[in-house]
C-alpha cells in the first residue's frame, strides 16, 4: 500500500513537472511583424516596444496592435496559424490536457483569423463573451465590448456563450453572433462583413516569411549572445 501511495505521489510530480516544462518551452513564433505591434513576455510587467518577427512566444505571453498594426503567429507543435489585426490584444494559453498540448488564445478585444491544423489538444479562441474550440478548421473572430462574430471559412466551430451557457456549431460559410445578454444566433455569412485579410494587401516585393520560412531567435540567457535559427517548409 506505502509503495502505490508513493508511486501515485512520483507520478503526480512528474506530471507536474511536464506542465511545467510544457509552460516554460517556445509555443510559437512571431513570423511576421509590421505596424505598431507590442510584445510582453510572460514574466515581464510590461510591454516591448515591438513584436519582433522570429521571437519566440511562451505561455503567457501578451500581443498588442495599434490601428494599423499586424502580427502573424506561427505554432511550433502543428503548424497552425494565427493572423491579429489592428486594435486587438491577446495572451497565448498552453497547458498539458491528458498528455496533449491544448492551445487557448484569450482575446480581450479585436480581430484575428486562426488557420488551425487537425491536432491531439484542443485550440480554442476565448473572450469575455465566449469560446470557441475546434480541432482543425479556418476562421474569423471578431470581438468587442458589444459581443463576438465568429465566421467559419473552412470545417465546424463549437461557440459557445459564457453568459449563457448556450452552444451552437457553425459551419462553413457561416457566421455566429454571441452576445453579452447570452443569445446566440447562426446565419449566413455576407461576404461583405468578413474581414480583410491583412496579408492580401501585401506588396508583392516586400518581404515575407509567414508561410515559408521563419527565422526564431535563440538567445543565450548566459551571455545573451543571440543567434537565429532559420525553417523552411512546404504550406
Amino acid at each position: 500500500m506505502k509503495y502505490i501511495f508513493k508511486l501515485i505521489i512520483i507520478l503526480s510530480l512528474l506530471s507536474i513537472a511536464s506542465m511545467s516544462v510544457v509552460a516554460q518551452e517556445p509555443i510559437g513564433v512571431i513570423a511576421k511583424s509590421k505596424g505598431a505591434t507590442f510584445h510582453k513576455k510572460f514574466n515581464a510587467d510590461d510591454y516591448d516596444s515591438k513584436a519582433v518577427m522570429g521571437t519566440q512566444l511562451k505561455n503567457h505571453d501578451w500581443i498588442k496592435t495599434r490601428e494599423d498594426g499586424f502580427v502573424a503567429i506561427f505554432f511550433l507543435d502543428d503548424k497552425s496559424q494565427l493572423k491579429i489585426k489592428g486594435n486587438s490584444e491577446m495572451e497565448i494559453l498552453a497547458a498539458v490536457e491528458r498528455g496533449k498540448i491544448s492551445k487557448t488564445i484569450s482575446l480581450d478585444y479585436g480581430t484575428v483569423k486562426a488557420t488551425v491544423s487537425k491536432q491531439k489538444g484542443e485550440f480554442r479562441i476565448a473572450t469575455p463573451t465566449s469560446v470557441a474550440s475546434v480541432k482543425g478548421t479556418e476562421w474569423w473572430v471578431q470581438s468587442n465590448e458589444d459581443g463576438d462574430t465568429f465566421t467559419v471559412l473552412e470545417g465546424i466551430v463549437e461557440v459557445e456563450n459564457l453568459i449563457s451557457g448556450l452552444v451552437q456549431n457553425v459551419g462553413v460559410d457561416e457566421t455566429a453572433t454571441s452576445n453579452p445578454d447570452g443569445s446566440v444566433t447562426v446565419e449566413e455569412t455576407v461576404t461583405g462583413d468578413v474581414p480583410d485579410d491583412p496579408e492580401s494587401d501585401d506588396d508583392p516585393e516586400e518581404e515575407t516569411s509567414t508561410i515559408h520560412e521563419l527565422r526564431i531567435k535563440m538567445v543565450n540567457e548566459e551571455t545573451q549572445a543571440e543567434k537565429f535559427i532559420i525553417i523552411e517548409y512546404a504550406e
